[in-house]
């Protein structure tokens, strides 16, 4: 029976010296991985199966090219420039493309009418 009251002792034990700790000392990686993992953008819009069937198409931009939006499940793929990336949410009517980074504004979603793309370099 004297196991649960050296149990109590520990923790408070291991409570108190955390107190104690050196707060310059950086957070091991894997919980700083945690907390980023968390913060990530594209975690609060995400795009249902139907919305994404609706944004399919194919879109004149303002230089004479066009591009035409797929969609896979809830996932949007672009084809620009010969090549097929997927479309990640950042925004309501934000995404930006898996690999090159280029972003992609729609006037609406669904059922877009318009889209911006705009290719600047990361």
């Amino acid at each position: 029976m004297r196991i649960l009251p050296v149990l109590a002792l520990l923790g408070a034990a291991t409570l108190s010296m955390s107190a104690f700790a050196d707060p310059s000392i950086a957070p091991s990686a894997s919980v700083a991985n945690n907390a980023t993992a968390q913060l990530q953008p594209s975690m609060a819009y995400r795009l249902t199966k139907d919305d994404a069937d609706r944004m399919r198409g194919t879109f004149g931009l303002t230089d004479g090219r066009t591009i035409t939006i797929t969609s896979r499940l809830n996932k949007l793929f672009v084809d620009l420039d010969g090549k097929r990336e997927e479309l990640v949410p950042v925004g309501p009517n934000l995404f930006v493309t898996r690999d090159s980074g280029a972003r992609l504004t729609f006037n609406r979603v669904p059922y877009p009418e318009d889209v911006v793309v705009n290719q600047a370099a990361r």
